[in-house]
This record gives structure tokens, C-alpha cells and sequence, in this order.
């Protein structure tokens, strides 16, 4: 997916892999290698004052929502991130791979449906 694309996700309604409502994409980031979409922030709580970033690896797209590869709980409890100047330090996300037990080498970041 390229960029252009996956900032059409910002305010699309999040599931986790249960087809549990989690709440709404607020942002997403992209790697600075790479430039593809790693991670979106994920607005929760009843008025989506907190945001929590997530892997979009294992996550796919379909239908104006996005379908997270985690459960709503990981998503909850996730350790909150500053991301500094729209970028997470290299540090921030090992923790966050490591806290989603995600392999950062891990290639398939994304699915999006075949057109």
C-alpha cells in the first residue's frame, strides 16, 4: 500500500481479530526506509482522547474498516508512545513489536484486498 493510500485510513473504524469494534485509525506512519505504512495510531475510549499505536502487520482492509491482527485488549493496554515529530525512535518501536509480538523482519506488513 502506498502512502497516498494508507492516509485514506485516518478516521476508519477499527476491529480487532474477533471482529470487535476498537475504535478509529488517527494516524499512520511509515517506515523511513522503507516508506511503506508500518503503524497507525488507534483512537479508543468514548470520546477517542487516547491513542495507541498498532502494527499493521496482519492487518487488513475491506470495506471502509480495517482489521487489526490483535485483540482489543493488546490494543487497550498498549504502552502509550510520544511519537516525537510524526516519527517513533528506533527504540519505541522494538518495544512495540516486542509488546505486539511481532518479528520486525516479518515482510507481509500489510494485505490489502485484490482489486
Amino acid at each position: 500500500m502506498d502512502v497516498e493510500r494508507a492516509q485514506d485510513l485516518i478516521g476508519t473504524p477499527v476491529f480487532d481479530r474477533n471482529g470487535s469494534r476498537v475504535g478509529r485509525v488517527g494516524n499512520v506512519y511509515v517506515d523511513d526506509a522503507t516508506q511503506q505504512p508500518e503503524w497507525v495510531t488507534v483512537r479508543i475510549g468514548l470520546l477517542g482522547v487516547k491513542e495507541t499505536f498498532v502494527p499493521l502487520t496482519g492487518a487488513s482492509t475491506e470495506e471502509n474498516r480495517l482489521d487489526l491482527g490483535v485483540d482489543k485488549d493488546r490494543v487497550k493496554n498498549a504502552p502509550p508512545v510520544e511519537a516525537e515529530h510524526g516519527h517513533l525512535s528506533p527504540e519505541e518501536g522494538r518495544d512495540l513489536y516486542h509488546y505486539y509480538g511481532v518479528d520486525q523482519s516479518d515482510s507481509e506488513r500489510f494485505e490489502e484486498p485484490p482489486e
